[in-house]
């Protein structure tokens, strides 16, 4: 199937919102809120996830 990505998160919700609360920049702290909404299962896709934090799924911060 094309286009379909699997993403194994290993860190727990926990250890994310430790992540997310030291981020120094945005970019960094998007990438964070990202994975931390996708395992706490408030996305179910990249790209839904993605439109939640303001983003399109291309225009993600790398």
């Amino acid at each position: 199937m094309s286009g379909v990505y699997q993403l194994e998160i290993k860190e727990t919700e926990e250890e994310l919102k430790k992540l997310l609360a030291i981020q120094k920049t945005a970019s960094c702290k998007e990438r964070v809120q990202l994975v931390y909404l996708l395992k706490t299962g408030h996305g179910q896709t990249i790209s839904q996830t993605a439109e939640m934090i303001g983003h399109n799924r291309v225009t993600l911060p790398k």
